[in-house]
């Protein structure tokens, strides 16, 4: 109790981060593995044979096992056994090869370096892979959404500055939670408060060094936000709901959904029904830990028997 006290003191103590001090130049930065960017820039050039991408990702074993357990999974339920990157081009596409593709180099990115054992990286990785899933799910209901695969990866990203917080600022980041429950405040006032800047605005920041695209930015901006608008509305509320919904656990009838519902202001703004809200939370709890597995997002245990 009085280590805490004292850890309590010397945050009050200690100056508010700022977001150059954090992200800004000169500071060191997680970067995306070389081999996903000249993968991303293949799957940009029509010019390039699927063929020489499979070339391309098959330099990194590590990834290419990632690629074919995650597009060999029930996830994405094809009927035949994918046994190259290639094939996996041919049948997919190369938009969802891209969005399957950063999902298996994101685990590595953030896994060098010491976390607090307070922070859980497999709950994070749960509850952004669940988040993924479900807004996935959604956009194919909905018409506005063009590719329905973007909204994994947005759902996938949305709290990646949390993962940058809790790596350089840990202290602060938990002073944070444990200040939102007992204030009941919500999780940015209470960032703001004990950290000085927001898990947003730290995801836009990173996003925006790793050059990915706007779309991806603003839904990780944007998904605490209750009123939407712009060219990315649609993608951006369906990133809140997601992230909204991810907390609850199937299996959810009609008058469960609608109370859920009743917490989430403004949840119809995105045109999905009841019926496919709770059909999406469910697919979202069965398939959530084999796609952490695909893309080696589950910590193994080694047992000493």
């Amino acid at each position: 109790m009085l280590i805490g006290m004292m850890q309590n003191a010397e945050l009050k103590n200690d100056p508010p981060a700022t977001l150059e001090q954090l992200v800004g130049r000169g500071q060191e930065l997680p970067s995306l593995p070389e081999i996903y960017l000249r993968v991303a820039e293949q799957l940009e050039d029509e010019t390039i044979t699927v063929q020489q991408i499979g070339d391309t990702v098959q330099h990194d074993p590590a990834i290419t096992t990632r690629v074919l357990k995650m597009v060999n999974s029930a996830y994405y339920g094809l009927p035949i056994q994918v046994a190259s990157v290639a094939q996996s081009v041919s049948l997919l596409g190369r938009e969802r090869l891209k969005h399957i593709l950063i999902g298996s180099v994101l685990r590595g990115v953030f896994s060098s370096g010491q976390y607090n054992p307070a922070f859980s990286m497999q709950v994070f990785w749960q509850h952004s892979i669940k988040t993924a899933i479900i807004a996935r799910e959604l956009a194919r209901q909905v018409r506005e959404i063009e590719e329905p695969e973007s909204m994994f990866t947005a759902g996938l990203l949305h709290d990646i500055g949390k993962l940058l917080l809790f790596k350089k600022l840990p202290e602060r980041m938990l002073a944070a939670e444990e200040h939102a429950m007992q204030k009941r405040v919500d999780v940015l006032s209470a960032e703001l408060s004990q950290v000085g800047l927001t898990h947003t605005a730290v995801g836009e920041a990173l996003m925006q060094y790793w050059g990915l695209p706007q779309l991806l930015i603003d839904c990780a901006t944007r998904h605490h936000e209750i009123v939407h608008d712009g060219p990315d509305r649609h993608a951006t509320h369906l990133i809140y709901l997601a992230n909204q919904l991810s907390h609850y656990v199937p299996p959810l009838d009609d008058g469960e959904t609608q109370d859920i519902l009743h917490d989430i202001e403004n949840w119809d703004m995105g045109n999905v029904s009841l019926e496919q809200i709770a059909s999406a939370c469910q697919h979202a709890d069965d398939m959530v830990f084999e796609v952490m597995e695909s893309l080696g997002m589950v910590a193994i245990e080694i047992s000493n028997d």
